[in-house]
């Protein structure tokens, strides 16, 4: 039997919206694995994933170890995006996983609670020229670029997993909406982040090279 309401592969946030209050009713009814569920929201999954899943790295402080695996994850995602395969990919092991029905209702619930909010800040079809010239393998090589950043081991510095992240959130809200502002803020983001990070890098090393001479200076002393 066919699922109900599968967006294709040009889904739009609506789309997604109604795939997962779908979602949400199916569970009440039974149940579904991971992977029915990631099966109903159609080919273009992949976007919808990636944008719910830069939020715990938006908040400036840093999340550690979490930020090298997510990072890491985020860049896979990228490289199968940029392939042509638009679907999130998982083992078998747990795309059988069957959570409750609190457990999809609370997930379908803020999955449509954050695209409305989208779907406020964002337009379709804005910019178009923009959305053509960036296409979806350009937005794929935002989010392999952003998930990279994300990875990046830097000590302990503020907003050093929020501005990459913020370049995966932009990349996938323009491919879902397509609205070029949306691009052009994922693009902004890309630059933002790498003059952050040039500067934070000169920053340690002109502390570094500071504490060597001092250490110096006070041997000779």
């Amino acid at each position: 039997m066919p699922l109900p309401h599968q967006p294709s592969r040009n889904a739009s946030a609506a789309d997604f919206i109604r795939a997962l209050s779908t979602s949400a009713r199916t569970a009440r009814t039974g149940g579904q694995t991971i992977g029915e569920f990631l099966d109903q929201m159609g080919d273009g999954n992949a976007w919808l994933m990636a944008l719910i899943l830069t939020l715990p790295f938006i908040q400036p402080l840093p999340t550690g170890p979490m930020a090298t695996f997510g990072g890491l994850a985020f860049a896979g995602m990228g490289w199968r995006l940029i392939r042509g395969d638009e679907s999130v990919w998982l083992p078998m092991r747990i795309r059988s996983t069957r959570p409750g029905a609190a457990t999809w209702n609370a997930f379908s619930g803020f999955g449509c609670w954050l695209l409305r909010i989208l779907g406020r800040v964002s337009r379709t079809q804005r910019m178009v020229w923009l959305v053509e010239a960036v296409g979806h393998r350009g937005a794929a090589w935002l989010i392999l670029i952003g998930g990279l950043l994300v990875a990046v081991p830097f000590l302990v510095v503020p907003l050093q997993n929020s501005l990459p992240a913020l370049i995966i959130f932009f990349a996938c809200a323009g491919r879902l909406q397509r609205d070029g502002a949306m691009y052009l803020l994922a693009l902004l983001s890309l630059v933002v982040t790498l003059v952050y990070f040039a500067l934070v890098t000169w920053v340690l090393f002109f502390a570094a090279e500071q504490s060597w001479m001092w250490l110096r200076g006070l041997l000779k002393a």
